[in-house]
């Protein structure tokens, strides 16, 4: 190769890394949606007898109040693990249908990170999380959460599962 090919190959890879590091910067702490959040959790079981839906939401922690601002993200957190502690020693995802939603639609599951790491005893605590905002509901204040089902295409494998889940949202504010 030439010289100069070489060198817009260089500025080229300086540019991309540079425009990189600037969106991994973090929240300005003056920004509106770092100010006036909140978080609720709610802890839970799925069971293969009773028990077989789960949801978390921000107006249900709230008495039925949409407080939420739809243009700021939420980060909403589940955490769950078999509760028979031999299964949950294997690195077997518990056969869930996680769907996180606000504004009236649910979030895209390519934007939920799933994965699994191993605590102190051995067992496996798995995690989906979701940091969306939801900028195209119709209306400000907002709801968002977290709903759980039974995953249809696994019935045959069920077994009882625990749930943590979390929801960090900023509290609308009326300008």
């Amino acid at each position: 190769m030439k010289p100069g090919m070489y060198l817009k190959i260089l500025i080229t890879f300086c540019v991309l890394a540079f425009l990189n590091n600037i969106s991994c910067l973090p929240e300005d702490p003056a920004d509106e949606c770092t100010q006036n959040r909140n978080v609720v959790s709610k802890s839970g079981e799925l069971l293969v007898n009773g028990g077989a839906y789960w949801q978390i939401t921000v107006a249900e922690q709230t008495g039925s109040v949409l407080v939420a601002d739809k243009n700021c993200h939420a980060k909403m957190q589940l955490e769950f693990w078999f509760k028979n502690k031999e299964l949950a020693k294997t690195n077997v995802k518990p056969p869930l249908l996680i769907v996180f939603f606000g504004g009236g639609g649910f979030f895209d599951p390519g934007s939920v990170s799933v994965y699994s790491k191993q605590i102190s005893d051995g067992s496996y605590l798995w995690t989906a999380y979701c940091d969306q905002a939801a900028k195209n509901a119709s209306e400000n204040p907002t709801d968002f959460g977290i709903s759980v089902g039974w995953d249809p295409n696994q019935l045959l494998s069920l077994e009882d599962v625990k749930l943590d889940g979390l929801i960090d949202y900023k509290t609308y504010k009326k300008p």
